[in-house]
């Protein structure tokens, strides 16, 4: 993770809106479908000021609509107290994932949990030499080397 603070001020609250919008905010951040998504215009419309006839293909990229600059101030900084409703970590309209509540669930109860269990927790090197998997079409680490 980018931001060093963050699992700190994670670890700080017991509140559980707090680990809800925390979970949001890692989800935007770190959107963890970096796939293209393709689809076909079915009729004319206007996206953006941009004409798009039917029978246009459409590529969207999730990550690069959760780092929208007119979605919201900051993208590219980790603040779980911004209101992250609205990212696109699941998709949008009929295209969510169905696996999304469950895929919430885990963290804000996982989070907590392991936090209170291990309260000294923390990466076992500087951030800045976590090696980030990129080859594939989900998002991650190689490895997360810890201690506490």
């Amino acid at each position: 993770m980018r931001n060093p603070e963050a699992p700190a001020r994670i670890r700080d609250t017991d509140d559980p809106a707090v680990l809800a919008n925390a979970v949001e905010e890692l989800l935007r951040y770190l959107t963890i479908a970096q796939d293209m998504i393709v689809r076909v215009a079915l009729e004319d419309l206007t996206i953006g000021g941009q004409l798009v006839r039917a029978g246009d293909t459409l590529v969207t990229n999730l990550s690069a609509g959760n780092r929208d600059s007119t979605f919201l101030t900051g993208p590219d900084r980790f603040d779980i107290g911004r209101s992250a409703r609205g990212r696109l970590a699941f998709g949008y309209g009929v295209h969510q994932r169905l696996g999304q509540s469950l895929a919430r669930a885990e963290p804000e109860i996982a989070l907590p949990a392991l936090l209170r269990r291990l309260p000294e927790l923390r990466l076992a090197v500087p951030a800045e030499e976590l090696r980030f998997r990129h080859e594939m079409a989900t998002y991650g680490v190689h490895e997360l080397p810890v201690a506490w």
